[in-house]
């Protein structure tokens, strides 16, 4: 039998350079951020409490904020497709889901952005 767990990201906001528009590319923008990794189980599974056997949520979060701090970023799928990359370097992920939304820029809406779900085609 295979099994598999996730690591979830739920909201984390960041202030960030981002968009098409002039506008965009001089005032900071609110952005949320959304992770979900299907990672491959644990061989002893979690019994044993072995911290290095797990996805860091810690790490990839720490590395979210950097990449936010790398100047403009023009489109949020840009952004995603990024974040996605980035946790897909840690071998055990399976699958990354990463939804990348702008909170501020239409009134009448919650927010606005995409999602972008990227596989790996061996797990090792």
């Amino acid at each position: 039998m295979s099994k598999i767990y996730l690591v979830k990201i739920r909201r984390l906001i960041i202030d960030m350079f981002i968009g098409v528009h002039e506008h965009e590319r001089h005032s900071r923008q609110r952005v949320a951020i959304d992770v979900e990794l299907e990672m491959g189980y644990p061989a002893d599974g979690f019994s044993k409490g072995i911290y290095k056997n797990v996805g860091c949520y810690e790490t990839l979060v720490g590395n979210i904020k950097n990449l936010s701090k790398k100047g403009h970023v023009v489109l949020v799928e840009t952004f995603a497709d990024q974040i996605a990359d980035i946790a897909l370097d840690d071998r055990r992920v399976i699958t990354a889901s990463v939804t990348v939304e702008k909170l501020d820029v239409f009134p009448d809406c919650d927010a606005v952005g995409t999602t972008i779900k990227k596989y790996r085609e061996k797990v090792t």
